[in-house]
């Protein structure tokens, strides 16, 4: 059985940041599967609150294409929210289906400090 392109994003965040990889989840108009979770990440958070985060990345990727119509700049390829201690990276296939990504904040900071600096600036 081939790769789905989700598991290989999972493959690619564990090779490349280790660690500080929180969680994958993918979902589609048949359900949501966790493919990845950090020990200490499962901890804090019980099935009810990983549905709400699925609820709330699938009425992101339903305004795809709006956004998409919205802006003049081709396809929306992923949304990316930075918060204190970590950053929600999403991956919107289409209108019922993408994945969800966690990383731990500081790992965004290391492999891209232009956000960084543009809320230093800000604070300034």
């Amino acid at each position: 059985m081939s790769e789905t392109p989700s598991e290989a994003l999972t493959e690619f965040l564990q090779d490349y940041v280790g660690d500080h990889l929180r969680s994958v989840i993918f979902y589609d108009e048949d359900g949501a599967e966790l493919l990845y979770v950090r020990d200490d990440v499962a901890e804090q958070y019980s099935e009810d609150e990983i549905g709400r985060v699925v609820d709330d990345v699938r009425l992101e990727a339903v305004e795809k294409p709006h956004q998409e119509d919205l802006y003049a700049h081709g396809r929306l390829n992923c949304t990316v929210r930075c918060f204190d201690d970590a950053v929600e990276m999403h991956f919107p296939r289409d209108e019922t289906s993408g994945t969800a990504v966690a990383l731990d904040g500081e790992v965004f900071a290391v492999h891209n400090t232009f956000v960084g600096k543009c809320m230093e600036a800000m604070d300034r």
